[in-house]
């Protein structure tokens, strides 16, 4: 279950608070019940031994007005002394007794063996303010304890949970990116396991895009040097003077031509591909018929080959009202790198079966041919850049390695999907997806 800091830091805290309020209530029980109360008992004998020595001397005033005289003196904000008749009715009464605890005590004002009155006094133990000091003095030390530890495990909390990881992506950011080994690990389900996740990820990018480099720098200087030396070496040759043969020298300067379209052909791939992977290159996008476009694209491969033994068959099962959006231009380009490959690769005669179908979301595109076998572990791989099955690289059918990673690229600015497989009839497969716009 993923639960993010902020769901964290708010269940530490409240545990936490839960903690400090409990150890509060548990301290103030233990005050209460021991301290306290046994206050509380020295305070009650202490009003009891005042009520009964204010009787005492009560006993001798002849009536009600000398005794309230005798009264009136010990009456304060802290004590409250009522002289009540036989009945318990109040008669008299002055102090006041506002108090967390008032400790009532009770005896009788009695002359010559015959009670007169009642006397009552009402005295408070203590305001609640100074309780609260008697507390906070007696466990000051508890209180301080309670904040300090507190203190410390929001900073261990805080430390292990946020601190600590920030401090290691950041010790890992000062490296090497290029130089960083990336092991599998368990990430965390919360925000820093994410930002861990996508710093792996960054850097395994950046790898990649590494690699990538340095394969197409060893890719262009390979494709580069082979045609060039061939060049070179027919050039040297016609303007050494030693080559008086016509046929010959017409076979040198032919030699050169295909070499030089060569290296033609492989800049406007370079370019191709820099401009498909460049996000600022505008696109013509169009929303039309995707049964009348797919039979504009495919209608000339039914005739027209160049001069190759070869034939496409395909198949259409489309609404005439299903609509696409795509760039016009780059996804005949994109069917032109396929059937380009299935020239180079595919087998005499070359047969192609083209079915186009559609689902609710999107139109679905497979094209296959006979003759070109692929192992299932590089079927996927076909669409990086500068990939070739051939491990010599050899140029002799022309790959560059570049056709399907531009298919790939002009498919992904149309939101689809490209993939290679292989039929269960057939020797190679790819099968293009492109979203329906609704209407």
């Amino acid at each position: 279950m993923h639960k993010s800091i902020r769901f964290k830091l708010s269940a530490f805290f409240l545990v936490i608070f839960l903690f400090f309020v409990a150890t509060l209530l548990l301290s103030f029980v233990i005050f209460f019940r021991n301290d306290f109360r046994y206050d509380v008992v020295k305070e009650e004998q202490y009003y009891q031994n005042r009520v009964s020595k204010l009787a005492e001397k009560a006993s001798a005033s002849k009536d009600e007005k000398s005794i309230v005289r005798l009264l009136t003196p010990y009456a304060n904000h802290r004590m409250q002394i009522q002289l009540l008749d036989i009945k318990g009715n109040v008669l008299w009464s002055l102090g006041q007794s506002s108090t967390i605890i008032n400790i009532s005590a009770k005896d009788y004002i009695i002359t010559r063996g015959v009670v007169r009155y009642g006397l009552r006094i009402n005295g408070m133990n203590l305001t609640r303010t100074e309780v609260f000091e008697a507390y906070a003095i007696k466990y000051l030390w508890i209180i301080l304890l309670l904040f300090t530890f507190l203190f410390l495990w929001i900073a261990f909390f805080l430390h292990l949970s946020i601190t600590k990881p920030v401090l290691a992506l950041y010790r890992r950011m000062e490296s090497n990116p290029l130089k960083m080994k990336i092991r599998a690990k368990d990430y965390r389900h919360d925000e820093i396991g994410v930002l861990e996740k996508r710093f792996d990820q960054m850097i395994h990018r950046l790898q990649t895009v590494d690699r990538q480099q340095q394969t197409m720098l060893a890719a262009i200087s390979h494709d580069l040097k082979t045609p060039l030396t061939s060049i070179i070496t027919y050039t040297e040759r016609l303007s050494s003077g030693k080559v008086s043969d016509l046929k010959k020298q017409q076979h040198y300067y032919e030699v050169i031509g295909r070499k030089a379209d060569d290296i033609r052909d492989l800049i406007d791939k370079f370019q191709d591909a820099a401009l498909v992977t460049d996000l600022n290159t505008p696109a013509d996008f169009q929303i039309i018929s995707a049964a009348e476009f797919w039979q504009s694209v495919l209608e000339p491969y039914t005739e027209e080959w160049d001069g190759v033994d070869a034939k496409l068959e395909y198949s259409s099962e489309m609404d005439d009202n299903t609509m696409i959006r795509i760039d016009k231009s780059s996804i005949n380009r994109l069917i032109a790198n396929i059937m380009g490959n299935a020239i180079k690769y595919g087998a005499r005669p070359l047969i192609v079966h083209a079915f186009i179908t559609q689902s609710h979301n999107d139109v679905k595109v497979k094209i296959e041919n006979n003759g070109m076998q692929v192992p299932e572990e590089k079927l996927q791989l076909l669409f990086d850049r500068f990939y070739r099955g051939e491990p010599s690289r050899s140029r002799e059918k022309g790959g560059s390695g570049l056709g399907l990673f531009i298919c790939r690229e002009i498919i992904e600015k149309h939101e689809g999907s490209i993939r290679a497989y292989k039929p269960w009839n057939n020797d190679f497969g790819i099968e293009l997806k492109l979203p329906i716009v609704n209407s």
